[in-house]
This record gives structure tokens, C-alpha cells and sequence, in this order.
């Protein structure tokens, strides 16, 4: 059953590898394949469990694919990760579902994107509603492990529910098999698995704008006893037998999260696995501050001890949601996509997980053009559709694209953004700023917005105006890499390595295969006279393919030879 494939291999001379997520020596019991699938032409997740989970117990072979069966027969929902099928390779199963980029919820908790930006939650908060909705109405009887990790975050913020049945495949495994986890990983920042892995690099657009978004194993399923779940989200009732809990268990892991996303913090703390149990049995939640005191019903009510006092089903929660977002906003609140709309949406999504993989732009086009021909209203196929076509070096093309998302939705904050990233490829900085300006005021906490700004404003040399753009991005998403090697450079070319260095530091230790930051980090490094330490970043760079690595490397070289 073991399967030790690297990056450029091809399962079945079929799924081409292009990402290893997880594995041996990694946390968590997830390993995850991005491939390439050169019969269907598009990109996918290859999810399962590692080799030694499988070998503990056979069985949990057939329970694998017996949920993530269930999970393939949900259909498709916006709000819901899309499993498409099945199969066993080389003995082991494998659960294949759409590829997409991005983060999950994890990486928002504790940002001003969710703690200054009620409204923001109360979107997320209601479509999370919407998936769980479509999912019982399909069959599944609970959720079991919800948590920020499975949410999914797309590029244009809509939220999809993923990892149906994955707490169950170990309902039935010995406690022998697993032993008691005594230590609790933290759940309440980071991405998980999946949420560190693409950063943005310097002056790049928003990446295409998939409905969906990458899926997160790395569950932190940890067991004592008849319990499994998360521990930091579980249901007083799940930690006695999570075997036979209800809809009633994931209202509460939901109040959890939603106490997360306004507070930026669980509503309880511990340290081992018992004195959570304790905390979700015995303490009442924190009250919520005034400026969020419209949710405090809905979250106490969640978080009710005794199940009969929660909601009886996440469309009671979806209508109390919806009612607080009216009052607050003065707008309609958010209604989940159907019928065509979706249809056309699906063939976007699938064109954006192309686009992510970084070489099938053609591919990617053909499919936005299918969504077209189904719906031409669809602003989102607009605005990948553009993405592609600057990837091709058509930025004419790419801002007739984004002009016609801007006709259908003239607020597309990402569209203005990436107009302006196509206005910065034909040398026009004037016009490219305005149109991040117009992004910024229509999404003040748009990051992405805030550093191509900056960049915008390097270029025009007004390197501090640049920094203080780059200082809003963090503000906003503190773990925005590529804010951090924008910021860097700029410091570098202000005569401050020193503080260059830390700034690509902590790119790096968000996303370590930023081979952009290793370079520049290594260009700071040879600007203070460390060139030992400049090749190490340098060599690293190189290992990540970046161009310019090698000629550097060979003069670092020639400086120490010198020396």
C-alpha cells in the first residue's frame, strides 16, 4: 500500500503531480496530491490518509471510502467542497475533489478582516449555513469535526464546507490503534495545512477567482475513549460518543467558530484533551463586546450545554444570520447560487484551479468561455477570464475582460485591483493607481489592493508612501507574505538591510518556498558583507527555481575567493 511519489510523477500516467501536501514527518494524517489530470484536462485534489493510518487498521480502508462515497453524493453547492470520485490506486483510497487556491478560515481568524468587519462575518457565517443546509438535506446525517480548517476561502470570500465523514472514518478504530492524545494542538490561528502555501509574490494581481478552495486534511482528529473530533470545537455530548450526535453537535462546533471569527479567540482555552472536555461540560462562553452584541443570542444559543437548547437545524441559525445582516447593513443578505448561475460558476471555478497550477492559461480560457456561453453575466468569468489573459502576456485583452466584470458589477473590488495590476503591464502608473484607489474604497481592508499600491508608488519612487501601503496590508492579513518581501525591499532600497532582513524573514516563515524572498534575502545579506550567509539563501532560491539565483550564486563565489 505504500506510495512514495514526488512532484513530477504520474499516477497511472494519468494525474501529474504538481504539490505534496502533508505526509511522513509532517502533523496530521492527511496527505494531499495537487495533480494535474491529463484525461479530464483540469486540476484536482488527490486526498487520503497516510500509509501507517491505513496499515493500523484495514478497515479503515473501506470506512474511507464509504464516506467519502457519501461525500460525492451531495451534488454540487456553492457553499460545499465538490468531491468527484473515488478510486483505489496501488491498494489504497484515494478521494479526488476540486482544486482550488487559497486559504481557509484559520488564516482570518484574529485578523481585521473578520474582528473590524462584522458584516464580513456575518457573510461567511451564512453561507457556512448554506452548506451545511445543502449537506443534511442530502443525507448527511452530521458533520462532526467543523472548525476554521474546513472552511474554505475562496478569492472572492465565499466560503464552502469541506472534509464530510472524515471524523467518522474513526468511530470505530480501538482506542489501542490511536492511544489518547494528552496534548491539544492549538486550533485557534494558521491555515492548517493548506493555508501556507501560496503567497503572494511581488506585484502580482488577485489569483483567479475560484468559488471553492483548497482542501484541508490536516484534521487534528484527536480520540479518548468513544470520543472523536476536535477537541477545541467538540459538543459537550461528542466527547461521551461522538458516534451518535446530531446536527445539535455541529450548531454548537459552529457557535465555536463564530465566537472565533468576531473575538479572534475560542471561547475557551486549555492544554490537554480533559480539561477541554471539562471547559465545553461546565463554563458559559465569555460575552461577546458590545460592538458584536447582535450575535451574542446566536452564540449563546449555540453554545448551550443541554442540545435541546440550541437550534434544532442551521436554518433557524441562517434566518437569525439574515435578519441581524439586514438590520446592520440595510442591504439583502446573501443568497446561495442555483440553477444556471452555478452551472456557469462550476466552469469558472474549474478554469481558476487551471490558472493556479501556473501553465494551462488556454485550458483555463476555454473554460471561462463555456461559463460564458452558459451565463454571460457571470462578472467572476470576466475577471479569471482577464487573469488568464495577462498570464499570456494580453493585457489589453485582460482589461477588456475586467471592464465588462466592472459593467455587471461596478463594486468587483478584485476586478479593479487586477485592472489595475493589466495598466501596470502597459506602463501606466497614474491609471493603475486609480483604479487600487477605487478598489480601496469600495474594500478598505483589501491587502492585495494595498501592496500593488505600493508597489505602483515604489515604482514612482516614493519609497515611504510604498512602505506605509505595504504597513496597511499587514495591518489587515499580518501572514500576507508577499506584503512582507514587498516591504523588504523597499526597506533595502532605503540603505536599511538590517530591517529588510526581518521583513523577509517573516515571509519566509509564512511561506518557505517564497523563492523570491530567499533571493532578496540574500541580496540584503551581500549588501552587509554576508556572503556566506547570502549564498546559503541564494542556494535555496535556486532550489526553488528562481532565474537570477545561479548568476548570483557564482558571484558570491568570486567574493569569498577574494576574500
Amino acid at each position: 500500500m505504500a506510495t512514495n511519489w514526488q512532484i513530477g510523477d504520474k499516477i497511472q500516467n494519468r494525474w501529474e503531480i504538481y504539490k505534496i501536501l502533508g505526509g511522513p514527518g509532517q502533523s496530521g494524517m492527511g496527505i494531499v496530491y495537487v495533480v494535474y489530470d491529463h484525461e479530464w484536462k483540469e486540476a484536482l485534489a488527490a486526498k487520503t490518509f497516510q500509509d501507517e493510518v491505513f496499515a493500523k487498521n484495514p478497515q479503515t480502508a473501506d470506512r474511507f471510502t464509504q464516506e467519502a462515497l457519501a461525500w460525492v453524493n451531495l451534488d454540487v453547492h456553492q457553499n460545499v467542497t465538490e468531491a468527484r470520485f473515488v478510486q483505489t490506486i496501488e491498494g489504497k483510497p484515494f478521494l479526488f475533489l476540486e482544486y482550488v487556491t487559497g486559504g481557509d478560515l484559520g488564516g482570518w481568524i484574529g485578523t481585521p478582516r473578520l474582528t473590524e468587519d462584522l458584516p464580513q462575518v456575518l457573510r461567511f457565517a451564512i453561507q457556512f449555513c448554506d452548506g451545511m443546509i445543502h449537506a443534511l438535506s442530502k443525507g448527511i446525517k452530521a458533520h462532526r469535526d467543523i472548525k476554521p480548517q474546513n472552511c474554505l476561502i475562496t478569492q472572492d470570500n465565499t466560503l464552502k464546507v469541506t472534509d464530510f465523514g472524515l471524523a467518522k472514518v474513526f468511530d470505530d478504530a480501538s482506542v489501542a490503534d490511536w492511544g489518547s492524545r494528552e496534548t491539544v494542538e492549538g486550533e485557534t490561528r494558521g491555515g492548517g495545512l493548506f493555508g501556507r502555501l501560496f503567497g503572494r509574490r511581488q506585484g502580482s494581481e488577485a489569483p483567479a477567482k475560484p468559488t471553492p478552495n483548497v482542501q484541508g486534511l490536516n484534521i487534528g482528529l484527536s480520540r479518548t475513549g468513544t470520543a472523536a473530533g476536535t477537541c477545541t470545537h467538540m459538543a459537550p455530548e461528542q466527547f461521551d460518543d461522538a458516534k451518535h450526535v446530531n446536527v445539535r453537535a455541529d450548531i454548537y462546533s459552529f457557535g465555536v467558530m463564530l465566537f472565533q471569527m468576531v473575538t479572534g479567540q475560542l471561547p475557551f482555552m486549555g492544554r490537554t484533551w480533559q480539561e477541554f472536555e471539562r471547559l465545553h461540560k461546565t463554563q458559559r462562553p465569555p460575552a461577546l463586546s458590545p460592538q458584536s452584541s447582535a450575535l451574542s443570542t446566536i452564540v449563546e444559543t449555540c453554545l448551550a450545554k443541554d442540545p435541546a437548547r440550541r437550534f434544532t437545524d442551521f436554518d433557524v441559525v441562517r434566518q437569525r444570520l439574515a435578519e441581524i445582516y439586514r438590520t446592520l447593513t440595510g442591504e439583502p443578505p446573501p443568497e446561495p447560487v442555483v440553477g444556471a448561475g452555478l452551472g456557469a460558476m462550476q466552469w469558472s471555478n474549474k478554469g481558476a484551479s487551471l490558472d493556479n497550477l501556473g501553465r494551462h492559461h488556454e485550458e483555463a480560457i476555454a473554460c471561462y468561455d463555456r461559463a460564458l456561453e452558459i451565463n454571460p453575466r457571470v462578472a467572476e468569468a470576466w475577471n479569471n477570464k482577464g487573469v488568464a489573459l495577462r498570464k499570456l502576456g494580453k493585457p489589453q485583452e485582460a482589461i477588456a475582460c475586467y471592464d465588462r466584470a466592472l459593467e455587471i458589477n461596478p463594486r468587483d473590488a478584485g476586478a479593479w485591483n487586477n485592472k489595475g495590476v493589466a495598466l501596470r503591464d502597459l506602463g501606466k502608473p497614474q491609471e493603475e493607481i486609480a483604479c487600487y484607489d477605487r478598489a480601496l474604497e469600495i474594500n478598505p481592508r483589501y491587502a492585495g489592493a494595498w501592496s500593488n499600491k505600493g508597489v505602483a508608488l515604489g515604482k514612482l519612487g516614493k519609497p515611504q508612501e510604498e512602505i506605509a501601503c505595504y504597513d496597511r496590508a499587514l495591518e489587515i492579513n499580518p501572514r500576507d507574505a508577499g506584503a512582507w518581501n514587498n516591504k523588504g525591499v523597499a526597506l533595502r532600497k532605503l540603505g536599511k538591510p538590517q530591517e529588510a532582513i526581518a521583513c523577509y524573514d517573516r515571509a519566509l516563515e509564512i511561506n518557505p518556498r517564497d523563492a523570491g524572498a530567499w533571493y532578496n534575502k540574500g541580496a540584503a545579506l551581500g549588501n552587509s558583507g554576508r556572503h556566506r550567509e547570502a549564498l546559503a539563501c541564494f542556494e535555496e532560491a535556486q532550489q526553488l527555481g528562481f532565474p537570477q539565483a545561479t548568476q548570483a550564486i557564482a558571484l558570491c563565489w568570486k567574493t569569498l575567493g577574494q576574500r
